[in-house]
C-alpha cells in the first residue's frame, strides 16, 4: 500500500498490519484486499492491548486503531497506551492509522488529545469523515499525513481528487467557517447523550436476559454483552425479521473468542420511544432461542 507515483513505501505486499479485535470489519476487509497480513490484537476496557511478545514475535508495519471510540466495544484508548504505541511504532519503523471514529460525540469526561498531535512528529495517519457528524451520502472525509510524506503524497492526492465534490467541499468549508458546524455538533451531542441515557435506562428495565453494557462515553451505540445461551448471530437474524438491526458482536472478531457474544445497538437514528418495545421484543427472542 504505497503512494503510487510518489513512491511512498508505507507497506509492501505481505507486510503485517495489526487490527483491533473485535474491530471494524470494513478495515479488516480493505487491508486483506491490499495483500497485507492481518493480525488481530485484543481490545479491553482501556483500548488496544499490546504486549512485549507481540512486538517481538509479529512486529507490524502498520497499526490500525480507533482510539477515541473503539468500534464495536466503545472503549477509549487511555493516554499511557497511546504514548506507548507511538513510541513502539517509532522504534520499529511502523505507522499508525488513527481512525478518529466518533471523537466529536464525547459524552463523559474530558476528551483525550488525538494521537496525531500527542507528540511531535508522531508516525500517524489521521483519518476522519463527516458521515456521522452530517450524513453518510455527503461522502467527504479527510486525511492528515505525517509531515515527511506530505510532498511525496501530493501528486497522488491530485490524481485522486480530479475536482470531484468541489461544491460540497466549498459548502462544508463555509458551514464550518461560519460557526454553524460547531453549533450543529453541540446540538447533536445533547441529542445523542439523551438517547444514550434513555437506551441505558431501557436496557435496565426491559431486557430480561443477563447482560453487561459497555461503551457509551462517546459515539452513537452501546454494546450489550450476552451469555453463551443467547448466541448473538441467530439472535440478530431473528431481530431483523422484526425490523430491528442489531449487529452481532462475534462477527467483528477474528480471534473467534467465545467471550465476544452480544449485540451492538445503535441509537443515532432511533427515536427514544422505540427503545422499550424493541428491547421487550429482544427479550422474547432470547427466550425463544433458549
Amino acid at each position: 500500500m504505497g503512494c503510487g507515483a510518489c513512491t511512498c513505501p508505507v507497506t509492501d505486499p505481505g507486510d503485517t498490519v495489526w487490527v483491533e479485535d473485535p474491530g471494524y470489519r470494513g478495515a479488516q476487509t480493505a487491508l486483506t484486499g491490499g495483500d497485507l497480513t492481518v493480525v488481530p490484537v485484543p481490545v479491553d476496557a482501556e483500548g488496544l492491548r499490546t504486549s512485549a511478545s507481540d512486538w517481538k514475535d509479529r512486529p507490524p508495519r502498520l497499526v490500525c486503531t480507533t482510539p477515541a471510540h473503539q468500534y464495536p466495544t466503545g472503549a477509549v484508548l487511555i493516554a499511557s497506551r497511546r504514548l506507548d504505541l507511538i513510541e513502539k511504532c517509532r522504534l520499529h519503523g511502523a505507522w499508525i492509522i488513527e481512525d478518529d471514529y466518533d471523537s466529536e460525540f464525547r459524552h463523559s469526561g474530558e476528551p483525550l488529545a488525538c494521537m496525531q498531535g500527542l507528540t511531535p512528529g508522531a508516525p500517524v495517519f489521521y483519518v476522519g469523515t463527516f458521515s456521522k457528524t452530517l450524513f453518510p451520502s455527503l461522502r467527504l472525509g479527510f486525511l492528515v499525513l505525517p509531515e515527511p510524506l506530505v510532498d511525496r503524497a501530493a501528486p497522488v492526492v491530485d490524481e485522486l481528487l480530479r475536482g470531484g465534490h468541489r461544491h460540497e467541499q466549498l459548502a462544508l468549508a463555509h458551514f464550518m467557517e461560519s460557526g454553524q458546524y460547531s453549533r450543529h455538533l453541540s446540538r447533536m451531542r445533547r441529542l445523542y447523550r439523551r438517547r444514550r441515557d434513555a437506551l441505558r435506562t431501557a436496557l435496565a428495565e426491559h431486557l430480561d436476559a443477563s447482560h453487561t453494557v459497555t461503551g457509551g462515553d462517546s459515539g452513537m451505540h452501546l454494546t450489550v454483552q450476552l451469555p453463551p445461551d443467547a448466541p448473538d448471530q441467530p439472535l440478530a437474524r431473528a431481530a431483523r425479521r422484526h425490523r430491528m438491526a442489531p449487529r452481532p458482536l462475534s462477527q467483528h472478531s477474528l480471534l473467534l473468542d467465545t467471550t465476544h457474544n452480544g449485540l451492538v445497538l445503535g441509537y443515532g437514528n432511533t427515536p427514544e420511544s422505540a427503545f422499550a418495545p424493541g428491547l421487550r421484543q429482544l427479550s422474547d427472542l432470547i427466550r425463544d432461542l433458549a
